[in-house]
């Protein structure tokens, strides 16, 4: 949960600087990417908490699996920008 955490503060902090030697305020694909991508890591730390919180099994596996889903699809999608701009 608290590594959810950082990455969603990480994302969220580089809006308004360099990414991978991309300027994030210029790429709109990358900053609604890392937007998106922060705001639900965020939302997903939080659930997790609260899940952990609750001590339901069910909803910390649900949430756990939805973390590692959505931190595939955002890597995806930054690496499609990055890959895209080098070419």
């Amino acid at each position: 949960m608290l590594i959810a955490l950082y990455i969603g503060y990480y994302l969220l902090s580089h809006l308004n600087k360099k990414m991978f030697n991309i300027s994030v305020q210029s790429d709109p694909r990358l900053k609604g990417a890392a937007k998106n991508g922060g705001i639900m890591f965020i939302f997903l730390a939080i659930l997790g908490i609260v899940s952990l919180i609750l001590q339901n099994d069910i909803l910390i596996l649900v949430v756990l699996l939805w973390m590692t889903a959505h931190g595939l699809v955002v890597e995806f999608s930054i690496l499609n920008v990055i890959n895209h701009k080098q070419r």
